[in-house]
């Protein structure tokens, strides 16, 4: 009796949950069963999926404090390959439940005007959220565009409706998105005036309808993430002010405090972009006050420091430095530090600070660069303009293009490149000639001098560089022996080392601890600091030092003993000198100090043109400031280099005024010649050539005109080696001119004849068709030494994680009798051909090394050709074309 009654309850049980699997039946039962499904196996989990994708995502990312937060971090196109197989399971959850759960059925949704399954939306929903973390923006507005049409009377509307402007946000659409968000805010007043409440989700659809009449109610769950996507609008559009209103406004809606900690950080940031110091410094405090990661703390604490630290503040930033968790953060300490000394009127601290700052940046390039900057601007602005150049340029060497003002600073760099060079030309140049002028016997001995101090030095710094790595290795131990930056810390996890160093030796083999470590060929390179030295120093021999030969006969070598050695070397010198006045007077409006170089060329008594022009400058920067020094380099100029353009200048200062109304007569003259040489008229242009060539050396067209007269004489002889005797006389004149390579081509074709003319065909002969939005397959070409049946595993595994919602198919095929392949098919169009490109090439989870593989997008029919003609390179060609 008990088991004929077991067995009862057992087929009424299974023929209730049968009754129920319809869909087409709005009983309770069917309702609740089918509820209960769409909820948990679709929505719930799906969400979860999300919640701890983003989470993780989230708890990876290092945030960039040097600018303003995102308000909701958002994966970038490389990052969210990582998400795509969870997003994709979290979709296809959805998707099932949608297909099999809705009530009625789902088949096809544009028709369908009831739907009695009061869960369903909420998985519409979850797909659009889970397209957009995927930055699928099309797919996500229709399912939000769906929801938003189909539940017109429904709380999800609402919801639809903050996440249509979320996706606006990001597509740019940002007109689009304020009335995504106004119908919200419509919404909201209408609540908040006491309209009539709208039914409770739990009794919505109960009847099998749509709700009918009632306003739907805003959800108190999206308050908070409502005003984050209000204030991301506002600082979208550049409307910092109305970003600062928005998310004060959400402090109301939170109630997780890690949320609050970076809603205060982002507050401060703000505040202080808009110069609002005091209330930006309040702000952080207020972020130190809720739980946060250790990082957004730290900056906070930093924050506060450079909006004007007191002492209280200062004596805090001490502790963190004795503070083990913060080995990692001295950098960004000791750069605060310096910040308060400059605060205070103490450069000589802060230089000291700035120091260290760059000395303990190891890893924190942003850091780094602007140590180095901040060194360059305080050198800059206390004239020592040699110092600048060195940070500057050690700030353009460690920052990246995403560094503010990196174009501004390689350009200081640049621009004071040439004066480092000439301020250390003239240095070396006028140190060797002093050693040279000593006796041999002293010579010898300061060179001897010089060997010494270099060892000493040498074995100074390799000290100071063991104190230095000691010093670093002791920071990095104290980071790790804190945790890190959090507990899931990567070098804090012996198994995670252990598992990275593996992979490495498969990858790379046995390495030694040594830079470049990847180059078949390395070059020893030695860093060389040099100071500008008016006196002879032994350091400025520092120059010509080499650590590996340094014995008196190789010092030797490059000073100049001989006449014509030092002849080089004073001319050196008197450039470089002439070179840094000119850069200062002009490019750095440093007068003064461009006067102490020019003179140092006239200290030299070298006449010359650097001589004559140095003379000049000084001329020019004492007129109307110093009349009896001027007076003095005019009368130099017009005793020592008479008929020079600059004494003529200082007779007539019409000089070069008329020699350019000379110029522009000679140029007319040389138009109408050439104007003759286009009419055939060749005997008055070859006599105006000779005239010219003969009588006036210095116009500027007179390598012009002997080109001209060898073309007219060609055109009036069939002796074409007649033109040589006047070709070579301008090649010989004028070898570096554009008239001179003419005048070489016209020799090679007199010597030696004309080439060969082809015609080329550039008639389309390429088998190959592109149709636009036709189907595309993808082809994997595999290495020899691959095997054919693990990379079509590879390549399927790959497809199945990031790529199942396409439902690819992989398949290996010979190309040659050496040469396989994996095919897969297929593809939309060639854009959805592109993207699976540029995620295989980004993603070494499953290929390994065939992620490096050569990869090419084709239609079918194309590559039916390709496999029957094997001309790889032909099809290369149609695909750089088209592709």
């Amino acid at each position: 009796m008990r088991l004929t009654l077991n067995k009862f309850s057992f087929l009424f049980a299974l023929i209730i949950v049968l009754a129920s699997c319809s869909t087409e039946k709005n009983t309770l039962v069917n309702r609740t069963y089918h509820g209960t499904t769409a909820r948990y196996n679709g929505y719930f989990n799906a969400t979860e999926l999300i919640r701890q994708s983003v989470t993780s995502y989230r708890t990876s990312l290092k945030d960039n404090y040097y600018a303003i937060l995102p308000i909701d971090p958002l994966p970038n196109a490389q990052e969210v390959i990582g998400l795509y197989p969870s997003i994709d399971t979290a979709i296809a959850k959805c998707t099932k439940v949608i297909q099999q759960h809705s009530m009625p059925s789902n088949d096809k949704p544009s028709l369908k005007k009831l739907e009695h399954n009061r869960w369903v939306d909420e998985n519409w929903i979850t797909i659009g959220i889970a397209n957009y973390y995927r930055r699928d923006y099309d797919a996500a507005l229709k399912n939000f565009k769906f929801v938003r049409k189909f539940y017109s009377n429904d709380p999800s509307i609402f919801v639809a409706d903050l996440w249509m402007a979320k996706t606006n946000i990001e597509l740019g659409k940002f007109t689009d998105a304020s009335f995504n968000i106004s119908s919200i805010d419509k919404a909201i007043a209408l609540q908040e005036a006491g309209a009539e409440e709208t039914p409770k989700k739990s009794s919505k659809k109960t009847k099998g309808q749509k709700i009918e009449t009632t306003a739907a109610e805003v959800p108190k769950s999206i308050r908070f993430d409502l005003e984050k996507t209000k204030a991301e609008l506002s600082l979208q559009r550049k409307n910092p002010e109305e970003a600062i209103k928005f998310l004060e406004s959400s402090l109301r809606f939170t109630k997780k405090k890690t949320d609050k900690a970076r809603v205060y950080f982002i507050l401060g940031q703000l505040y202080e972009s808009l110069g609002n110091n005091s209330v930006a410094k309040e702000q952080f405090g207020l972020a130190l006050k809720y739980t946060a990661p250790y990082e957004l703390h730290f900056n906070a604490r930093m924050r506060r420091a450079f909006l004007g630290g007191d002492e209280k503040i200062r004596k805090e930033l001490f502790k963190m430095l004795r503070d083990a968790k913060n080995a990692q953060f001295k950098d960004q300490i000791y750069y605060a530090l310096a910040d308060m000394e400059i605060q205070r009127s103490n450069p000589t601290k802060a230089i000291e600070y700035l120091t260290l700052s760059a000395f303990y940046s190891t890893s924190n390039k942003r850091q780094k660069g602007m140590s180095y900057e901040k060194l360059g601007n305080m050198s800059f602005a206390s004239r020592n303009y040699v110092s600048a150049q060195k940070y500057y340029d050690s700030c353009a060497k460690v920052v990246d293009d995403t560094y503010p003002n990196a174009e501004g600073i390689r350009n200081k760099a640049l621009k004071l490149a040439d004066l480092v060079v000439a301020v250390e030309t003239a240095s070396f140049e006028d140190s060797v000639q002093r050693i040279a002028a000593l006796s041999e016997k002293d010579r010898i001995a300061f060179i001897e001098n010089v060997i010494k101090q270099k060892k000493a030095e040498e074995a100074s710094r390799k000290k100071m560089e063991a104190e230095r790595l000691r010093a670093l290795q002791e920071n990095s131990n104290a980071f790790v022996q804190a945790g890190g930056p959090g507990n899931k810390w990567y070098f804090n996890n012996p198994k995670t080392r252990a598992e990275g160093f593996d992979e490495f030796r498969k990858l790379w083999g046995s390495r030694e601890n040594e830079d470049n470590w990847r180059r078949s060929e390395k070059m020893a390179v030695m860093a060389v600091n040099s100071e500008e030295i008016d006196t002879l120093n032994p350091e400025v021999v520092q120059e010509i030092v080499k650590i590996d030969s340094m014995t008196v006969d190789n010092l030797l070598a490059d000073i100049p003993l001989t006449d014509s050695a030092m002849a080089v070397s004073k001319s050196r010198l008197l450039e470089a000198l002439y070179a840094a006045g000119l850069i200062y007077k002009d490019q750095l409006n440093e007068p003064e100090l461009a006067k102490t170089q020019f003179n140092a060329v006239l200290k030299r008594k070298t006449e010359g043109e650097v001589d004559l022009s140095s003379a000049y400058q000084l001329f020019k920067l004492n007129q109307g400031v110093n009349a009896d020094l001027a007076a003095e380099k005019k009368a130099y100029i017009l005793q020592t280099y008479p008929n020079s353009d600059y004494a003529n200048y200082l007779r007539d200062p019409e000089f070069f005024v008329k020699r350019k109304e000379r110029e522009a007569l000679a140029e007319q003259e040389y138009i109408a010649v050439l104007e003759r040489y286009n009419r055939g008229v060749y005997y008055p242009v070859i006599s105006k050539a000779d005239n010219v060539i003969d009588t006036e050396k210095e116009n500027q067209f007179r390598s012009k005109y002997m080109l001209l007269k060898a073309m007219s004489m060609g055109q009036m002889t069939n002796n074409k080696k007649e033109l040589l005797p006047v070709l070579t006389q301008l090649v010989k004149e004028y070898p570096k001119t554009d008239e001179a390579v003419r005048a070489n081509e016209m020799i090679g074709i007199i010597e030696n004849g004309y080439s060969e003319n082809k015609p080329i065909d550039f008639s389309n002969k390429s088998p190959y068709r592109f149709v636009e939005n036709a189907p595309q397959w993808v082809i994997v070409f595999l290495d020899k030494d691959e095997s054919s049946s693990l990379s079509k595993t590879k390549v399927s595994d790959f497809n199945k994680e990031f790529f199942s919602r396409n439902k690819l198919k992989a398949a290996s095929k010979i190309f040659t009798d050496d040469l396989s392949v994996i095919v897969v098919q297929e593809f939309e169009d060639d854009l959805k051909a592109k993207e699976y490109l540029r995620v295989f090439k980004e993603t070494r989870k499953h290929l390994l090394d065939l992620q490096k593989a050569k990869l090419l997008i084709i239609t079918q029919e194309n590559m039916k050709i390709l496999f029957d003609t094997q001309k790889l390179s032909d099809y290369q060609l149609f695909y750089d074309e088209y592709y």
